[in-house]
């Protein structure tokens, strides 16, 4: 809607100014009219400052800088593929981790991992332990290396 309505601001305010300006007329501002002209400059001012404020959320947005604080709240640590549609999921959530079962139609929790039974500790040792096959299935047969 903004895109079509700046450029009739636009083409306004310039037919305002132009015919302004054939007539030999200079506006002089009164303190109890307020004309076509200045409503018109005021819209456009207002749309400008909306376009640089939505430009500068959107670069924000695109620099990762704009991101809440529970940035490390929520992360997919490792996934497996079962076949073609299905999958596992090692996800994270806070100091928990969660097994998922994601197929096209579904996501099932499988296990939920807490404590010294997580697979990952931490980032800094997530590649270095060995593979998420391996460690899932050290974890579904009980016997977690830590």
């Amino acid at each position: 809607m903004a895109r079509r309505l700046l450029p009739v601001l636009l083409l306004s305010l310039l037919t305002t100014f132009a015919a302004q300006a054939d007539t030999g007329e200079v506006h002089k501002p009164s303190a109890n009219i307020v004309s076509h002209a200045d409503v018109m400059q005021w819209m456009l001012g207002l749309g400008a400052v909306l376009v640089l404020f939505g430009l500068f959320v959107w670069l924000l947005r695109k620099s990762g800088t704009l991101v809440g604080g529970h940035k490390n709240e929520l992360a997919v640590l490792s996934g497996l593929s079962l076949g073609m549609r299905e999958k596992l999921v090692l996800v994270k959530v806070g100091e928990k981790q969660l097994l998922l079962g994601v197929t096209p139609g579904r996501v099932e929790k499988l296990m939920e991992l807490e404590g010294e039974s997580r697979l990952f500790s931490s980032q800094s040792d997530k590649g270095d332990n060995g593979s998420f096959a391996k460690k899932l299935q050290q974890a579904l047969q009980g016997r977690t290396d830590a």
